[in-house]
């Protein structure tokens, strides 16, 4: 291992740690709903949060290990990335980092997790999410895609002005849901910048709305420097019925360096709508974005705040710039 390879390595540690370092929690109860909060355990990615969360068909880099695993494949890329988010309404924290390679072999592979703390003076749901990804090319223009998932949850399922008893939380420190499932997607490009993609999620069929059922189909297209996508998500598990979601999002890349996100979703269980906005910076070895969403339209209106910090590990010297290194 060189000694620029180790620098690189320790370089992303160190962002990983100091993105990892906990926010201070009062105690404020949280403003939302479980089901609001929570959002299905969904990982907020910067670019998927600044983008409503339509990344179905163009979301790749290590972004395709949370959403279309089959994405993994469509960029040659070998990234290193930290992540961090906060809900401040939901009293929300998700704190960890992800690793894509799509450039040594022709199979794409990628792993990716985090620490999410919910609403620690009330519920207070911790949970734990390990991703593991796979994903194969055809002839450039199909690939399909398998992500493993481990879910490890705690909570106090009773936390009143008494505080919890042994009837209603059962065994102390034991976990609501220790389990693991799959994800599955394929994407299609049809021709140019258009591509069609399309994943289940928690395919093994849980049952609750810790790791919801959902299926989601997206159609995207991308000329390099504008890219504009449409997301709809069907849930079959969190609530009573069968329920939707409405995502889409556009992105453009200003001198080469700076993107600019803007986003629109709206939840139909919850009746929410919102939109999000997302900037952030792309070098030749390194990118760093925000994005960030509010509900406009919402009985208990929310925030979240995303950030990324990324490195670029480039084997053969071909990405020189952005446009090319599949950092957006």
């Amino acid at each position: 291992m060189t000694s620029r390879w180790k620098a690189r390595v320790l370089s992303f540690a160190l962002a990983a740690a100091a993105l990892a370092v906990p926010l201070r929690a009062s105690a404020d109860r949280s403003s939302t709903t479980i089901e609001q909060g929570y959002e299905s355990g969904e990982i907020q990615h910067p670019r998927l949060v600044a983008m409503g969360g339509a990344q179905a068909a163009l979301g790749t880099s290590t972004n395709a290990i949370f959403a279309n695993p089959a994405n993994l494949a469509l960029a040659r890329v070998y990234h290193f990335e930290g992540l961090a988010a906060v809900g401040p309404e939901a009293r929300r924290q998700s704190y960890g980092g992800a690793i894509a390679d799509s450039s040594t072999n022709r199979v794409a592979g990628g792993i990716g997790g985090t620490w999410n703390i919910m609403d620690p003076d009330g519920i207070r749901r911790i949970w734990t999410d390990i991703r593991l990804a796979l994903a194969f090319p055809f002839a450039d223009r199909f690939s399909v895609g398998l992500a493993g998932r481990y879910l490890r949850i705690t909570q106090s399922i009773a936390s009143g002005p008494l505080g919890g008893s042994f009837v209603s939380d059962g065994l102390a420190g034991e976990p609501v849901v220790n389990n693991f499932t799959f994800d599955a997607g394929a994407t299609v490009v049809p021709f140019g910048g258009l591509r069609i993609g399309a994943f289940g999620r928690n395919l093994t069929v849980p049952g609750h709305g810790f790791m919801p059922t959902q299926t989601v189909l997206g159609v995207g297209y991308t000329s390099g420097i504008f890219s504009f996508e449409g997301d709809w998500l069907t849930d079959f598990t969190t609530y009573s019925g069968v329920r939707m979601r409405a995502m889409a999002g556009g992105e453009v890349l200003v001198a080469d360096r700076v993107p600019i996100r803007l986003g629109y979703r709206y939840e139909d269980g919850l009746k929410v709508h919102s939109a999000s906005v997302g900037v952030g910076y792309v070098d030749r070895k390194w990118s760093v974005e925000v994005g960030a969403r509010r509900d406009l339209v919402s009985d208990h209106p929310s925030t979240t705040i995303s950030a990324g910090l990324r490195f670029f590990y480039d084997q053969v010297g071909a990405n020189e710039d952005p446009e090319t290194n599949g950092a957006l």
